[in-house]
């Protein structure tokens, strides 16, 4: 357990200016927070109305993620932990956002006026017109931006906060959590509104404890969570009992069992998973206590904010992430651990397959999926990341690669090189135009290098359809260990990352495409070149897929 007294060298020469506070690191954030003043637009700060709250004051875990709807109190809480750490615990604190203007705003709006309406805060904390820097007590409190590896890497901390996860670039998260490396406090937060199924927020969240606010019925002793359970507990007014309601109320929280009304204060976080050692909370608007303007209550906001969401696929993303706090995938999270599971063959990895197809993804490595074709199915036989180009030259002999369809883009030139190593076995792919379409582009010395254009959207449809379909197998995880099992792991949560979103164009258009950017599905991306490599192109095998449909295996 970690020892949150202050250290001899932090407590030497420490005196709070306010007398009322204790020089020991044990004083609470509860009772810092009531004895340093804290006010938030004009009142004293408490939990009333958000009771939920009360738990996660407390709560010392030094790993906690947070997965949020929007406007639920936990950002404003985090940055009272935050100073809290840095004036009581005089540990380092770095609070990162996923940019520099999030950062500014965060810092000025937020920050700044709770040091200013503190008369506390506002002899503690030095420097406080630096944006990105807060001198608090005996140490700091940084705001960096995640954007880029330099002001990630730019300062160690005891504890950080990830604000806002799941619009950060993964790979400098990872980077932000090295900067506890050399403390012996190393506290994590994660908070953020999530996106995607098994992306950011959701990723972590789903690797803790896992607290939903639960409540137990006055009248039957019935538990209730309404994040599980909605809308089960929104219950609907009958004619007879509209007398007793404000006018226009349409529903009430309620027990699912005996219909009684809830108390949301009177709650309880309970765990899904309470060995874990990670603790998770899942924050939604549905427990909320506050009154919304124009409604007679919260219920009924809520069910018709749902009935009227449910008709369009971008208002109700907006419903499900910011009022349930729950991730969206609008139905197109087509992957799943079920469908994988199903299209496993009785194989293992090979390095002795000939004729086969390879598909190669770019990114920070090369990610590399290797298959043969059976009649209309392709049957993976290898897959591995790496970053030596080399790498590919030996597996295009070592497996006797018909032909390979590699990502141009980031590293065109070496992309272009590799392609024009091979004439007729291996060309380069953008992702544009309508339909598969072959063509070259001159490379050093005059030589012309074969490129294929396909729809991205279509191209990754089709390779899904494949799989619901069993065209593709894929080997047996019992049967592979090392590095083997690892890639297999690797391409199984990048397969499930390929999720579509619908986007409105700017001439009112909704248009389907699937994620990119930061998010992992580079296995995903190297599998579908592949698959186009042997069925799309005319140089494998061709022709409808006539395999059993996923969930009706003969």
């Amino acid at each position: 357990m970690v020892d949150l007294s202050l250290t001899p060298e932090i407590a030497k020469g420490y005196m709070p200016l306010d007398r009322h506070l204790p020089t020991s690191g044990q004083i609470s954030l509860r009772e810092w927070i009531a004895r340093a003043g804290i006010t938030l637009k004009g009142r004293a700060y408490n939990t009333e109305g958000h009771e939920y709250l009360n738990k996660i004051i407390a709560d010392r875990n030094p790993w906690q993620v947070f997965r949020k709807g929007a406007q639920v109190g936990i950002s404003t809480t985090m940055l009272l932990k935050s100073l809290w750490i840095a004036d009581c615990l005089g540990r380092k604190c770095v609070y990162y956002f996923q940019n520099d203007d999030a950062v500014s705003d965060f810092s000025n709006d937020r920050c700044q006026p709770m040091i200013e309406q503190s008369s506390y805060l506002s002899k503690r904390v030095r420097s406080t017109n630096n944006v990105g820097l807060k001198q608090v007590g005996p140490s700091s409190l940084y705001f960096r931006g995640l954007f880029t590896k330099g002001k990630v890497k730019s300062v160690d901390a005891d504890a950080i906060f990830l604000d806002e996860l799941d619009e950060a670039k993964p790979s400098n998260v990872v980077m932000a959590i090295d900067r506890l490396m050399h403390s012996d406090l190393q506290w994590v937060t994660f908070l953020s509104q999530p996106s995607y199924p098994g992306v950011g927020v959701d990723a972590e969240f789903v690797d803790t404890d896992q607290n939903f606010w639960n409540l137990k019925c006055p009248s039957c002793g019935h538990w209730n969570c309404l994040d599980l359970a909605f809308p089960k507990n929104f219950i609907p007014i009958t004619d007879k009992e509209k007398r007793s309601w404000p006018d226009n109320t349409t529903h009430y929280r309620g027990c699912t069992k005996c219909s009684a009304h809830l108390n949301m204060a009177e709650g309880e976080w309970v765990a899904k998973h309470p060995d874990r050692k990670k603790r998770g909370y899942h924050l939604s608007q549905l427990f909320s206590q506050i009154k919304p303007p124009d409604y007679p209550n919260l219920s009924t906001k809520i069910m018709w904010e749902y009935n009227e969401m449910r008709r369009s696929t971008l208002k109700l993303e907006r419903f499900t992430v910011s009022v349930l706090g729950w991730p969206f995938s609008g139905g197109a999270a087509r992957i799943s651990d079920d469908l994988l599971s199903w299209c496993e063959g009785e194989h293992g990895f090979s390095f002795e397959e000939m004729d086969s197809f390879m598909g190669v993804d770019q990114g920070d490595v090369l990610t590399i999926t290797i298959g043969i074709v059976s009649g209309d199915r392709f049957i993976l036989v290898h897959a591995e990341e790496t970053e030596k180009w080399d790498r590919l030259d030996f597996l295009m002999s070592q497996f006797g690669v018909r032909y390979c369809l590699i990502d141009a883009l980031p590293n065109k030139h070496s992309a272009k090189s590799f392609a024009a190593k091979y004439p007729g076995r291996a060309a380069i792919q953008y992702f544009q135009g309508k339909e598969y379409k072959m063509g070259f582009e001159l490379h050093e010395n005059n030589i012309n290098v074969q490129t294929c254009q396909v729809d991205r959207t279509f191209s990754i449809d089709s390779m899904i359809d494949r799989f619901e379909a069993g065209g593709i197998i894929l080997p047996d995880r019992r049967r592979l260990d090392g590095k083997a099992l690892q890639a297999m792991e690797d391409f199984a949560r990048h397969c499930k990352n390929l999720v579509a979103k619908i986007e409105e164009t700017p001439s009112g258009m909704l248009k389907k495409s699937y994620m990119s950017g930061h998010i992992e599905n580079h296995y995903g991306m190297s599998l579908n070149s592949a698959v186009i490599s042997a069925f799309e192109l005319g140089i494998g095998h061709s022709g409808p897929m006539v395999m059993p449909v996923f969930g009706n295996q003969i």
